[in-house]
């Protein structure tokens, strides 16, 4: 190629970039505002059904429990209701950018997810002896990087956490700057991360991503799988045979990595990603609340 024909093929895709630019941002606004009117807010511009839950119960012992990426506690309202009519207290908080707007979740990123899940442990355990640390997804990566980085962590509940990175995912990571200029959000994907139709219906999510959140996850799930060696308490893990996102060999390579002497991979079918919203919930959150009775007081 001649430096005229360079100059000709750069000066092309300007054109078409200034043409597409304009309408890039038209149709991300147009997904902002439709996303807005299909979710009420609250006066503190939380989605209504997402607000952070907490609960003090009559028990000494607390748990943390944490959302998945792109939704909300709402996500995980059955099992700190099942928590806190055990007993215990429970602090399940919204995550930064999530349970807001499409913006505000554009805006997060994975340390600021990690520092409110430190703030929120560390605030539990200044008025608990004893805090368990639990997470859905994403939120099961950051309880177990919690419990790497915490001694006093007194017992994991991870489950389904996000610790795989699939081939679409790494692949959609190496497109990231093309992808950025193609479009400002995208399809979540994944296929049917909830089976139960009324639960997949009714979960506050974005069900929307931007490619640089996504490198933000990739990040995340990266330090998580990294410490998961360092991981000393009692864990508890759920795992679905049919999870949509992440393979029964990822899953046992990664709870084999697990450095806890005492560590149980509790396998379910019939369910999706979501286990705290589909079908079979209620069995889990059962199991979860018997095996923390042994651990947390």
């Amino acid at each position: 190629m001649t430096t005229a024909e360079f100059v000709g093929v750069v000066a092309s895709l300007g054109v078409v970039l200034a043409i597409w630019w304009p309408v890039r941002l038209a149709i991300a606004q147009h997904m902002e505002r439709a996303f807005k009117q299909a979710h009420p807010r609250n006066s503190g511009g939380v989605i209504i059904g997402a607000e952070p839950i907490y609960a003090r119960g009559i028990r000494p012992g607390a748990v943390l429990v944490l959302h998945g990426y792109n939704d909300s506690p709402q996500s995980v309202a059955p099992l700190a209701t099942a928590l806190h009519e055990a007993g215990w207290t429970v602090d399940a908080p919204l995550l930064p950018g999530h349970g807001r707007t499409l913006q505000a979740f554009g805006q997060s990123g994975a340390d600021a997810w990690i520092s409110a899940a430190r703030e929120h442990y560390g605030a539990l355990s200044a008025q608990h002896a004893e805090v368990a640390v639990c997470g859905m997804s994403m939120g099961g990566a950051i309880a177990l990087m919690l419990a790497a980085e915490n001694p006093d962590v007194r017992a994991v509940v991870a489950i389904a956490p996000y610790l795989h990175l699939s081939r679409p995912m790494e692949t959609m990571l190496l497109l990231t700057p093309v992808a950025s200029i193609g479009a400002r959000y995208m399809s979540g994907g994944g296929g049917k991360s909830i089976h139960d139709p009324v639960a997949a219906a009714g979960i506050i999510a974005y069900r929307r991503s931007t490619p640089r959140l996504l490198v933000e996850l990739a990040r995340l799930t990266r330090r998580a799988y990294d410490s998961l060696s360092s991981v000393r308490q009692p864990v508890l893990m759920v795992q679905s045979r049919e999870d949509n996102r992440i393979p029964i060999e990822s899953a046992t390579r990664a709870f084999e990595r697990i450095g806890s002497h005492e560590k149980t991979l509790d396998w379910v079918t019939g369910t999706g990603h979501v286990l705290t919203l589909d079908y079979g919930h209620e069995a889990m959150e059962k199991r979860i609340v018997a095996w923390l009775s042994r651990h947390l007081s």
